[in-house]
């Protein structure tokens, strides 16, 4: 925010604009971040990555179709695909699963001859 409010003006209305108010090179916004993070451990850090962490951010606390227009795709399926996170643990679920055991005994669908499962 403090870059914005002390931002020279300029036509985009960029916040990250050159010294002339105008777009700036990728090829020198992505030499200026190599500068940024030499001697750092975040080399894992690209302009991709912040693509994604927007994306996952927006549709966390609204949905994929809003992601999906920040991002500028036509589909919300690319946006869900390739730059929404997804979840790294999978929900507990043990109560449901707990039931599996819980009526060993009592059957209701007779066993398949070929689950090896029993």
């Amino acid at each position: 925010m403090d870059r914005k409010v002390d931002a020279p003006d300029n036509p985009h209305d960029a916040i990250f604009a050159s010294r002339r108010g105008t777009w700036l090179s990728p090829n020198n916004v992505r030499r200026q971040w190599r500068q940024a993070r030499a001697d750092t451990d975040l080399d894992w850090v690209t302009p991709h990555t912040f693509r994604k962490t927007v994306a996952t951010l927006i549709k966390e606390e609204k949905d994929t179709k809003s992601a999906s227009a920040q991002l500028g795709h036509s589909s919300e399926e690319v946006t869900d695909t390739y730059y929404i996170a997804k979840a790294v643990q999978a929900p507990d679920v043990s109560d449901i699963l707990e039931r599996l055991g819980t009526h060993r005994h009592r059957r209701s669908v007779p066993p398949n001859p070929n689950d090896a499962h029993g």
